[in-house]
């Protein structure tokens, strides 16, 4: 073939290749659907983004949500203004009712009893100072074993209650005193105790110095008594050791 021939050929081919504006119009293929009762795979999951926190990328917890923090509603049902006896070593016991926020009864609740760690208290089982106990089906929780120490004096026991991720506190006050006029052990009835001592021993002096003065050379005599004056001075008690 002449080389005008070729060229002839080649130009009559460009010219007859459709234009963009004579491309065909008609409606784009639509994606295949599948048939009814089969799902549809899930689309894949987007990247996370660089600098998302761990804790938006992990996916919600199954069940029911984390229950919220709240505060726990300490009611004391025994001890509270209580008097305990140093003397014969009796105490009341204080007893609590746990809460929730709506007051109802919290069963199983961790209460903790704490006493001071020095001065006027008392002491769990001979020698503890704090007590561990759980809430009943009632809500509520009691202290053993409890009794107060050698001094007198006011003071107050912490109660702390734990459930889940709620807690709450409370206070109970109490007061240590020596029965008997506030004396020490074993000085029953104060000053008057001693006054009645004196007075015992001076009456009993005279009355062996008149006996003795009557049987003196087997004959009577007529003796003249001196009154006996006892005036009490004070008396200091001091603390027990």
């Amino acid at each position: 073939m002449e080389p005008r021939t070729m060229l002839s050929v080649m130009l009559a081919g460009l010219l007859a290749w459709p234009s963009p504006a004579q491309q065909p119009t008609g409606p784009r293929p639509q994606v295949a659907q599948p048939p009814a009762g089969v799902q549809a795979p899930a689309p894949a999951p987007d990247k996370p983004t660089p600098g998302t926190p761990a804790a938006q990328l992990a996916a919600a917890p199954q069940g029911q949500p984390a229950e919220p923090p709240g505060t726990l509603k300490i009611v004391v049902i025994e001890g509270e203004g209580a008097v305990n006896n140093v003397r014969t070593r009796s105490a009341t016991a204080p007893v609590v009712e746990v809460r929730d926020e709506n007051d109802k009864p919290v069963a199983g609740a961790e209460v903790v009893f704490q006493l001071p760690a020095a001065g006027p208290g008392g002491v769990f089982h001979g020698w503890m100072r704090t007590q561990t106990v759980r809430t009943d089906e009632k809500g509520r929780a009691a202290a053993s074993g409890y009794a107060p120490n050698d001094q007198a004096g006011r003071f107050n026991i912490k109660v702390t209650a734990t459930h889940r991720n709620k807690t709450g506190s409370a206070v109970i006050s109490q007061t240590n005193v020596y029965r008997g006029g506030g004396t020490a052990p074993g000085i029953a009835g104060g000053r008057s105790g001693w006054w009645k001592i004196v007075v015992g021993l001076g009456t009993a002096g005279a009355v062996i110095g008149a006996v003795a003065a009557t049987r003196g050379n087997g004959t009577a005599a007529t003796t003249t008594y001196k009154p006996i004056t006892i005036t009490p001075g004070p008396i200091t008690v001091g603390s027990p050791r």
